[in-house]
């Protein structure tokens, strides 16, 4: 039933005013709160499209420096965001220090810690290999 027929019983007497005003006191409380669904979605939509233009330029950038011969400041002001670099860790002998790459549009990209490069202080890059 709408409003208008609630008003159109209570006028007829088949409903009384107690339970109009009950009634019409639910219906407006279900209206604002309607209101705030529609507003949260629309605020969901809105950021799911942000977010996808945002990759889309991402990944436009990223095609252009498929494969690139050196790292520049330009690829790095285009692609980055902020990198974050923590404290060295000796606790297993052997120095490991974890940085973070946050990429524009991206975020953080988890890179698997069982393979990864490192340098061994001379220059030198190695592959680490978990030793059971």
């Amino acid at each position: 039933m709408t409003l208008k027929q609630w008003d159109e019983d209570m006028v007829a007497g088949r409903l009384r005013p107690e339970r109009f005003d009950k009634l019409s006191t639910q219906y407006e409380e279900e209206q604002k709160q309607v209101r705030q669904a529609i507003g949260e979605l629309q605020s969901l939509i809105d950021n799911g499209e942000q977010e996808t233009h945002d990759l889309r330029q991402f990944l436009k950038s990223v095609r252009k420096y498929t494969n690139p011969e050196e790292l520049t400041a330009e690829m790095l002001n285009e692609l980055v965001n902020k990198i974050i670099v923590h404290a060295p860790d000796k606790s297993s002998g052997h120095r490991k220090q974890k940085i973070e790459i946050y990429y524009k549009a991206a975020g953080i990209i988890d890179i698997a810690d069982d393979l990864c490069e490192g340098g061994d202080g001379r220059g030198q890059w190695r592959k680490e290999q978990k030793t059971a």
